[in-house]
């Protein structure tokens, strides 16, 4: 358990990450679903442990973490790219962990979930199918007024991926990183 404490998280917001991790990934492997029950009370928990941490400077480290977390993925909630859950979520990581984990965190949720995206394409035999089909609706998103153009193929039902557990192994992969600098290095080295 010592491999996910660094001195960027420490072990009690460490340990608070691992369980809202666990927990919505297991919902929304289950479900389909990452529960407001669970997202609010731990931005919640995540101001007043960046409270007791850090003073009253903790108030500001853990709105800057929501920050980082919670606008990118809403901006994608918006264009329809993402759940809400998800939103809040990446929110509540950042609440709790402050803005460079939850910015490693998102940036690892959306490489993880997009090669999930991009097996389950495969799985289902739509790869190169819908190649071809996100560069005709990115061109058609030129002209004005045209509206979101479907990415999946007529007749075929649309393929979802649970970001919840992307987001997971994120956090899973962040809280390593801070430990280790494994994933740091690599990218960076």
């Amino acid at each position: 358990m010592s491999a996910f404490f660094s001195n960027a998280v420490g072990p009690a917001p460490a340990l608070l990450l691992l369980a809202l991790a666990l927990a919505c990934a297991a919902t929304d492997l289950w479900k389909g679903r990452i529960y407001n029950a669970v997202t609010y009370p731990a931005i919640v928990a995540g101001v007043v442990l960046q409270i007791a941490l850090h003073g009253a400077s903790g108030v500001w480290l853990a709105l800057g973490g929501f920050a980082v977390g919670f606008f990118p993925a809403f901006l994608l909630f918006a264009l329809g790219g993402m759940g809400g859950g998800d939103v809040k979520l990446l929110g509540a990581i950042g609440t709790i962990a402050g803005a460079v984990p939850a910015t490693e965190t998102l940036i690892l949720a959306f490489f993880f979930g997009g090669f999930f995206a991009l097996a389950k394409l495969a799985w289902h035999g739509r790869l190169f199918r819908s190649f071809g089909r996100v560069g005709r609706s990115l061109a058609g998103l030129v002209v004005p007024g045209l509206g979101r153009i479907p990415l999946e193929p007529d007749g075929e039902p649309r393929l979802t991926v649970r970001f919840g557990i992307a987001i997971c192994l994120a956090t899973l992969a962040t809280l390593w990183d801070l430990r280790s600098g494994a994933i740091s290095a690599w990218v960076l080295g």
